[in-house]
C-alpha cells in the first residue's frame, strides 16, 4: 500500500529554507509514501470576484489537495505569524463557500526559521486557520531552527536527533494518510 502526501512550501523565495526542509523531510519519509509539492507561487491574490470562474491554476491547486491522502503545510515565520503566500493559498482552498479543500483532510504543519524557536509561533497560528477550515490538523508538528549546521551535504538533516524527529513526523503523517 502507498499513500500520497501533498506538500505546500509556504515561501515563494528562490532561496527558501522551507523548501530545503521539505527536501530533507522527503528523505526521511517511510517506504510507501509518495510526496508531491503542491505549488502556490502562481496563485493570484484571492478575491471573491473569482468565485464564479476559478482560474485554472486555482482549480489545479484544489485538485492537488483533493488528490492527496494528507497534506503538509510548511511556513516561515514572518512578523510573528505565518506567510502571506500560505494564507492566500488557504483562501483559494476555502472557496467558493462550502467547497473547502482541507475539509476533513489530514493536515500537518511544518515550520522553518533562522530563529531558535524554529517558527513554532507561526505554526500555532497556521494550525488555527487550518482548523477553522475543518482540516484534521495533526498534533505532530515539526519546527526546524535553520542555521549553517542543520543540513548535510546530501540535503538531509545533519544530526541524528533531527533525522529522528523528521522520521517520527513523517511516519505520523503517513499513518494519518492511511499507511
Amino acid at each position: 500500500m502507498s499513500v500520497k502526501i501533498g506538500y505546500i512550501v509556504g515561501s515563494i523565495s528562490s532561496t527558501s529554507i522551507n523548501r530545503a526542509v521539505f527536501e530533507a523531510l522527503k528523505l526521511n519519509a517511510p517506504e510507501g509514501v509518495e510526496i508531491n509539492e503542491i505549488e502556490i507561487k502562481d496563485l493570484p491574490l484571492y478575491s471573491p470576484d473569482y468565485d464564479a470562474e476559478y482560474p485554472q491554476v486555482a482549480l489545479d491547486f484544489k485538485a492537488a489537495i483533493a488528490g492527496s491522502d494528507a497534506v503538509i503545510v510548511s511556513t516561515p515565520q514572518y512578523n510573528d505569524s505565518f506567510s502571506g503566500s500560505v494564507k492566500n493559498a488557504i483562501d483559494w482552498a476555502s472557496r467558493p463557500w462550502g467547497q473547502h479543500s482541507f475539509n476533513s483532510k489530514p493536515t500537518a504543519v511544518a515550520t522553518a526559521s533562522i530563529a531558535p524557536h524554529g517558527g513554532n509561533k507561526a505554526g500555532g497560528f497556521l494550525a488555527a486557520v487550518l482548523e477553522f477550515g475543518e482540516a484534521k490538523v495533526m498534533e505532530n508538528q515539526i519546527n526546524v531552527f535553520v542555521n549553517e549546521n542543520v543540513f548535510a551535504a546530501d540535503g538531509n538533516f545533519a544530526t541524528e536527533e533531527l533525522k529522528s524527529e523528521a522520521r517520527e513526523f513523517m511516519a505520523a503523517v503517513a499513518a494519518n494518510a492511511g499507511l
